[in-house]
């Protein structure tokens, strides 16, 4: 009791900055002296050093944390840069290509009360671009140091009125409204822009249910004759984890809406057209799975979790045209995609690692092909391959990454790729 009345009462005179060096001084002095009278152990008397330098840091961080407007203390700020060297080789190309490019991303999140938040971040884009690939938010090292553009990347308002419903609104990061172990559908650039919700119940204290659903603006044509092109998605599924497994199961529905006959933005090429415009819709049926093991050798080996995870799609178009009458299944209508990783779950400590390992296979007309992943042969569809990801963490918060892609045509000309990101 009186050691931590008197870490306490130290820890208040060391909080005032003009006064901070002066007591510390004193009370190490004072400290000392308890130590030479027997009153405290040596051990004691280094316990409370460190007791009373954390309520003094604590104290100090609540002073200054106090004089700060309301609205600069509900503001959260964060971001990341990232620097990577990229060599591409494709198998009828003369020369390798090979890059250096950067990111940075910034982001602000606001609450502005116990139901609603607000955020906005801003993003890279490449030197001098006219539109904006909402793939990529890398900027390529080029035109004689020419400096990059800072785009808007998200901006969002969210609503959570109960601890089991969310509601978001505006341009904003996807991932807790739809939920893809992989990125064959969705490059993880992508944010969408319109609506969505997320609602999630428990079922026993290991089980819980959940649905995403959402509307996303995908163009506005600004025609008066024919529809804007968008996207209704429902999504339901079911968690499981305890310590020793863990999964996640679900299933999505894909409603495209005003796409076959449109001439999408942003394409690369491998869907099939009629003239220059979509041949096929693209609703579509998938699921979703991911099965996790902590501590998968029982010690014996030092990795911490050991997961397998899958992706599959079916686009169900049957081929008609807009007055209904019906026509030819679509062709290459089916993609899945799956894989395994092992070692820490996120890697953002020192020594932390993942190694990740995904097959890919993705028919042409399975998925629009603005969409995919557009590091795996430019993001189109009709594509195949392998993709390993090795990640380790240099110190907290900084990591080094190696990905390593293989990737080549299913039935269009063959032209297979390697990339390298480093």
């Amino acid at each position: 009791m009186g050691k931590k009345f008197l870490g306490l009462l130290v820890a208040g005179l060391c909080a005032w900055p003009a006064g901070a060096f002066a007591a510390s001084t004193q009370v190490d002095s004072l400290i000392e002296k308890l130590v030479e009278k027997g009153i405290l152990t040596k051990s004691e008397a280094r316990e409370l050093k460190m007791e009373i330098a954390e309520d003094a840091k604590a104290l100090q961080e609540d002073s200054v944390k106090s004089t700060l407007p309301e609205w600069i203390q509900n503001t959260k700020i964060k971001g990341d840069v990232r620097v990577r060297y990229q060599y591409e080789r494709q198998k009828n190309d003369t020369e390798a290509r090979s890059r250096g490019r950067a990111r940075f991303r910034l982001g602000l999140d606001n609450t502005i009360n116990d139901q609603w938040k607000i955020g906005a971040g801003l993003a890279t884009s490449e030197v001098g671009s006219t539109t904006d690939d909402a793939r990529s938010t890398n900027m390529t090292f080029t035109d004689g140091f020419r400096r990059g553009d800072i785009r808007l990347d998200y901006a969002f308002a969210q609503y959570q009125p109960a601890p089991w419903f969310k509601g978001i609104t505006g341009k904003y990061i996807k991932s807790d409204y739809l939920w893809a172990p992989t990125d064959m559908l969705w490059d993880t650039d992508i944010n969408p822009a319109g609506g969505s919700v997320h609602l999630e119940h428990a079922l026993t204290g290991h089980l819980s249910a959940y649905a995403n659903s959402g509307v996303w603006v995908i163009d506005e044509n600004g025609k008066t004759d024919r529809a804007d092109p968008f996207l209704v998605y429902n999504q339901g599924g079911v968690k499981f984890k305890q310590p020793n497994y863990d999964f996640n199961l679900a299933g999505v529905f894909y409603g495209f809406n005003a796409v076959k006959g449109a001439a999408m933005d942003g394409t690369a090429s491998t869907n099939t057209l009629t003239g220059t415009v979509l041949r096929y819709d693209y609703d579509a049926f998938g699921g979703s799975a991911e099965f996790g093991i902590n501590n998968p050798t029982a010690g014996i080996l030092p990795i911490p979790r050991l997961a397998f995870f899958g992706d599959i799609i079916q686009n169900i178009d049957s081929g008609g045209d807009e007055d209904g009458r019906t026509g030819s299944a679509v062709d290459e209508g089916t993609g899945w995609a799956a894989g395994f990783k092992f070692g820490d779950d996120k890697v953002n400590g020192k020594g932390q690692w993942q190694w990740k390992y995904q097959y890919t296979n993705l028919g042409a007309n399975a998925w629009p092909d603005a969409f995919p992943d557009s590091d795996r042969l430019g993001g189109r569809t009709d594509v195949r391959g392998h993709e390993a990801i090795l990640e380790y963490g240099l110190s907290k918060n900084v990591v080094l990454g190696l990905d390593y892609y293989q990737d080549d045509r299913i039935k269009g000309a063959e032209n297979a790729q390697k990339l390298i990101q480093a």
